[in-house]
């Protein structure tokens, strides 16, 4: 199965992105399950800003869904319409102490990273 090539018909999309776009992108290859069709553009990414430059280009009609590492995601065969922003560690890992038992998360941060730092941070 595959989808209409939405960067085909929304060219400006990669335009001044950082991060990597691909059509028709198999979610099996991103799911620690292994399971899944595929996204009809799955973008990844570099950081925050490349994130948020491809998103006020994105036409609102067109459904996100964004994911992390993929450790609890189950996808079903037809795939999803749509763009699939699969955050990295890289650009969405951080894990800061901002004080008074507090930390501040990144939404790839591995579960494993994220309780060794709030063991760390008491």
């Amino acid at each position: 199965m595959s989808f209409p090539d939405l960067l085909e018909r929304l060219p400006q999309l990669s335009e001044g992105i950082r991060g990597r776009l691909t059509a028709n992108q198999p979610l099996a290859a991103v799911t620690w399950l292994r399971t899944g069709g595929p996204a009809q553009l799955m973008f990844h990414p570099a950081d925050e800003d490349d994130l948020a430059a491809f998103l006020k280009k994105l036409p609102r009609e067109i459904p996100v869904l964004p994911v992390g590492l993929g450790s609890n995601l189950l996808v079903r065969d037809g795939g999803l319409e749509g763009v699939v922003v699969r955050l990295s560690a890289k650009g969405f890992g951080a894990v800061t102490d901002i004080g008074g038992n507090r930390l501040r998360a990144g939404a790839a941060v591995p579960d494993k990273r994220l309780a060794e730092a709030a063991a760390a941070a008491g």
